[in-house]
């Protein structure tokens, strides 16, 4: 079989580079006249406030220490904003180790928590304490609470049977828990059953101890005295001890 070979002459070669320009010139016109086809949600247009999306945009940073999303602002107004309208979390940080949201502040707040009829700042731990505050300053305080209207500067409350509400330690030799009043109580304890104050240790006042006539108290345990002021039936105050097996002494009678 024999194949036969046409030349071709540099006449015909031009010819044909000429129609291919030009097709591929009238392609270039016809795209150029078309709309660019609409993108998926993949970019975020800055300046927009339509970057709709249903999927979750990810910036990740797999390489170095360097922030993987920056946000700043520097005429006053906020850096990063998050917001959640359906029960969700505004903004939400999480890591394997570290801080999962971190908070810095030169003279401000790090950490600023706010609410109209929620918590303002919540702290909760599986393993550790719930919340912890820390001052490097001598005049200020690990944690401070205050309540503008009239409330608890600082609550604390526990189920344990061997554990305190508040507790407060000091590992020198100051002062683990301190009250002070202007007018009021400085430190007010109460209980149904148990002791409102309990001292393990010794006792130092520089003021008076004051008693209300009450009526003869029950006989305390085994060396044991309770000390106490009644009424003895005229009028008079009786300041009186009782032992633990049921007598009662009259120290004075005014």
């Amino acid at each position: 079989m024999v194949l036969e070979r046409r030349a071709i002459s540099p006449q015909s070669r031009r010819a044909l580079l000429a129609s291919a320009l030009g097709a591929a010139a009238a392609l270039g016109a016809e795209a150029l006249g078309r709309p660019t086809p609409a993108r998926a949600v993949d970019y975020v247009v800055l300046g927009s406030s339509f970057n709709d999306a249903s999927l979750t945009t990810k910036i990740r940073n797999a390489t170095n220490m360097n922030t993987a999303f920056w946000g700043s602002n520097e005429a006053g107004g906020t850096g990063v904003f998050g917001t959640g309208t359906a029960g969700g979390h505004g903004v939400a940080g999480t890591t394997a180790a570290g801080d999962g949201v971190n908070g810095y502040s030169a003279s401000g707040r790090g950490v600023f928590g706010n609410s109209t009829d929620g918590v303002g700042v919540f702290g909760s731990s599986t393993n550790s304490d719930g919340v912890v505050g820390s001052s490097a300053a001598g005049a200020h305080s690990g944690v401070w609470g205050n309540s503008s209207a009239g409330g608890y500067g600082v609550s604390g409350s526990t189920s344990g049977s061997s554990a305190a509400g508040v507790w407060g330690s000091n590992s020198g030799s100051g002062t683990g828990v301190r009250g002070t009043a202007v007018s009021g109580r400085g430190i007010h304890g109460k209980s149904s059953s148990g002791y409102a104050g309990y001292f393990e240790g010794k006792v130092f006042s520089t003021k008076f101890y004051e008693l209300k006539e009450i009526s003869n108290p029950v006989a305390p345990g085994v060396n044991r005295a309770r000390l106490f002021a009644r009424d003895n039936g005229s009028g008079k105050t009786q300041l009186c001890v009782r032992f633990s097996n049921g007598a009662v002494r009259v120290l004075a009678t005014m």
